[in-house]
């Protein structure tokens, strides 16, 4: 059996206006050569397929030949994350029906119980069998999957989810042949303990999503989605987060971007191999002044970037002033700062605290108006709503999830 794993491609990110089509096209074009290279039996994808739950009818399009251009290689297994949309893939699913080796699993999947468990076969007559567990925003959905009782109600999203893990975890493994399948666990969660990039969705990275590692089921594999860098599951020595193929936005800058390649035989061992991508055009932070930043622009050529200025007073058409200086640089940003008169105060967005955004705004108003009820839920799911209503995802689902508010 060999698996490529790769997650969190994020088809259409446009943060700061960047055009990302030329990078997705660069990694896209190793993972496949790699695929064929490794000879793969399946690629597995664990969430993020596009960036935004309603992508534009050319991203779409895009997104859809990509996957097409990897099951041209090898079956490709994408599973839903928190950037897609559910109802979507659900379409291209029955689209794609018994047309071509692409398997889009969401949370309908988990529906069909033991009879959504995946099973694959290899070139060498085996059966490699995939679980998983798509993004879940809210505990209250898990309750139709899991045997629930009062004692229950008021148990954690970690708990429920570790149930949920269990019970696919108990689909996956029945009636397994350790002379025959190969296990794969796969899902697009917050596993306790992963370092973070700081580009991912910042509501589900915050401790009300975190699962506990011990609850992820026995498997020869577990495939992991949701983190941007690449890293080991906790202690599970056969358990990765693949991370992101490209810098997503800032926060990676600095991150090595992989996709893992998993060769194995049924009931022995699976060996995992890191492959590193060259993820083409860096983001890259510039600071300094006008003068000692032309002195070194050479060095950002052909970078994405985000540029402080140091000036002594104001300069008219700064960013005019800095695209002509770095004529080969993609500037995203572009920021004067001023050294601050001793004992001045701080101006917002000026080296002192930024203006405060809408979610800390309604946060003081919740502390202020106990009768909202208690302030730090209240403020979570706002927050959820809010961000979930910025990034297009399906309102339906965000209004069943402020259910829970009200009981």
């Amino acid at each position: 059996m060999r698996l490529l794993h790769t997650s969190d491609w994020h088809i259409g990110v446009a943060h700061h206006g960047l055009d990302r089509t030329a990078d997705h096209d660069k990694v896209f074009a190793q993972i496949k050569a790699l695929a064929i290279e490794e000879k793969v039996d399946v690629i597995l994808n664990t969430g993020d397929l596009f960036d935004n739950a309603y992508p534009s009818v050319e991203t779409l399009k895009y997104g859809w030949s990509v996957l097409e251009e990897m099951a041209s290689v090898a079956p490709i297994v994408v599973v839903c994350g928190n950037h897609d949309s559910e109802k979507l893939f659900q379409l291209m699913g029955m689209i794609l029906k018994n047309r071509l080796p692409i398997y889009l699993v969401d949370r309908s999947t988990l529906q069909q119980r033991e009879a959504g468990v995946l099973h694959l076969p290899t070139v060498d007559n085996e059966i490699l069998k995939i679980a998983a567990v798509p993004f879940v925003k809210s505990s209250s959905y898990i309750a139709s999957y899991i045997q629930e009782n009062p004692d229950r109600a008021t148990a954690t999203y970690a708990d429920k989810v570790g149930s949920l893990e269990h019970l696919v975890g108990e689909w996956l493994n029945a009636n397994y042949d350790p002379n025959h399948d190969v296990r794969v666990f796969a899902a697009h969660l917050l596993v306790d303990g992963a370092e973070v990039s700081g580009s991912e969705y910042q509501l589900y990275v915050e401790n009300d999503f975190v699962t506990r590692p011990d609850r992820i089921p026995s498997a020869d594999y577990v495939a992991f989605g949701h983190i941007h860098k690449p890293q080991q599951i906790g202690k599970l020595e056969y358990g990765r987060y693949a991370g992101s193929p490209i810098p997503i936005d800032f926060g990676e800058r600095g991150d090595k971007k992989v996709v893992y390649v998993v060769s194995g035989k049924p009931g022995r061992p699976v060996r995992v191999e890191e492959r590193t991508l060259d993820i083409g055009r860096r983001l890259v932070d510039i600071s300094g002044t006008l003068e000692e930043i032309e002195a070194r622009r050479n060095e950002y050529a052909g970078t994405f970037a985000r540029v402080v200025v140091d000036l002594k007073e104001p300069v008219a058409q700064l960013e005019s002033r800095v695209g002509e200086i770095l004529l080969k640089t993609h500037i995203c940003k572009v920021t004067a700062r001023y050294p601050r008169p001793e004992g001045a105060l701080a101006v917002a967005g000026e080296l002192g605290r930024p203006e405060p955004t809408i979610n800390e705004l309604f946060e003081t108003y919740a502390r202020e108006h106990p009768n909202l009820g208690e302030s730090e839920r209240v403020v979570r799911y706002f927050n959820e709503l809010y961000g979930q209503v910025r990034h297009g995802d399906e309102a339906e689902d965000v209004f069943a999830d402020l259910d829970e508010v009200q009981q």
